[in-house]
């Protein structure tokens, strides 16, 4: 049996093979493996099989040398690793991958046994309005460090993404973040976080989600999904998906991280946001009265659009002031107080 380039797009039907046998991740390369003599090809879910005989513990470089003739391309040789029965999709990955990556995924495994330990923590901060009255709360992901260091959520996310655990952080801690909600009896607008660059289907990916807010019996309302800007700026399509699904569910929709003004109404009027998020390096610019201008072109054309606008990373009164007289309508930061470990401690009256 043999198969021509043409013929690995045909190959969506699983092929029962003998094991051991070589897994090649590319299809010209599975292809082009059939033209020196391969009898037998398997497809499932992106990886080729090719039928033959070694054990896993011979090098790939003698196995190449046993069963590729000798002008097979080098970069054919060294997309192949051999087993005794089929490997997962994460052992197929992790097999190929260069010496500094395997380096870098032992480095964080410690997120990796943190999660196995229940050890993933939230952390709340509260979100105020124009005459200082709480109105919500930003759910942030936290760990305790070894040293007796909180670990920050940039860390989680970076070690998250080098050991491919985005999704399963995110569903963590959106749960935990419903969760802690409810059992401190909070109440207005729970702004929740999730990483929205590899989503491709939010109706399967916030399904867990939407699964809690029904079973803590939740307004979908109270519930704020903060989208990112700057990791839509040039996929407006998902980012309307994304806020196609959030309007169908009757969540509210958070635009974050928004920092210019430039298409910004356009953009409002097709996601509808109930949200747009000022970003916290805005306040350099907010402060300066030659620079502010832009600053107040958004706030205008957010309230144009019918959303509220939260400014984050208020640290200081001034900055504070500054944002009261452009007509801010709610308030984030350090001025009003640190995330707290869940729950919250109960908030002091405005003065």
């Amino acid at each position: 049996m043999s198969f021509s380039v043409a013929d690995e797009r045909a190959f969506f039907s699983p092929y029962t093979l003998p094991s051991p046998y070589w897994i090649i991740l590319e299809g010209a390369d599975a292809a082009a493996a059939t033209r020196y003599g391969a009898t037998q090809l398997h497809h499932k879910a992106e990886l080729f099989g090719l039928a033959a005989g070694p054990e896993w513990t011979v090098p790939w470089a003698q196995l190449a040398e046993e069963f590729l003739p000798a002008p097979a391309e080098a970069h054919l040789r060294a997309a192949i690793i051999a087993a005794e029965e089929a490997p997962s999709l994460q052992e197929i990955e992790l097999s190929l991958r260069p010496a500094g990556q395997i380096d870098a995924i032992a480095q964080h495994l410690w997120l990796a046994q943190a999660v196995g330990e229940n050890g993933l923590l939230c952390y709340m901060q509260r979100v105020l309005d124009r005459r200082g009255k709480q109105v919500g709360f930003e759910a942030f992901a936290r760990l305790d460090g070894a040293d007796g260091a909180i670990i920050g959520g940039g860390a989680i996310m970076q070690a998250a993404q080098t050991l491919h655990m985005e999704y399963q952080i995110d569903r963590l801690m959106h749960r935990q973040a419903i969760e802690c909600f409810v059992a401190g009896d909070l109440d207005g607008v729970l702004f929740i976080n999730f990483l929205t660059g590899f989503i491709h289907r939010p109706e399967v990916y916030l399904d867990g989600l939407s699964q809690a807010v029904e079973r803590h019996h939740l307004l979908p309302r109270s519930i704020a999904l903060d989208v990112p800007l700057i990791d839509y700026a040039k996929d407006m399509a998902k980012l309307k998906s994304i806020a196609r699904y959030c309007h169908a569910r009757g969540f509210a929709l958070s635009l974050d991280d928004v920092m210019s003004p430039d298409g910004l109404a356009g953009l409002l009027q097709e996601i509808r946001p109930a949200f747009v998020k000022l970003d916290a390096k805005l306040a350099v610019a907010m402060l300066d009265d030659k620079k502010q201008g832009a600053v107040l072109e958004i706030i205008r054309l957010a309230h144009q659009a019918g959303a509220s606008v939260l400014a984050e990373g208020v640290e200081s009164a001034a900055l504070h002031q500054a944002y009261l007289a452009a007509e801010v309508d709610m308030f984030q930061g350090y001025l009003f107080g640190a995330p707290e470990r869940c729950p919250p401690q109960p908030a002091q009256k405005a003065g």
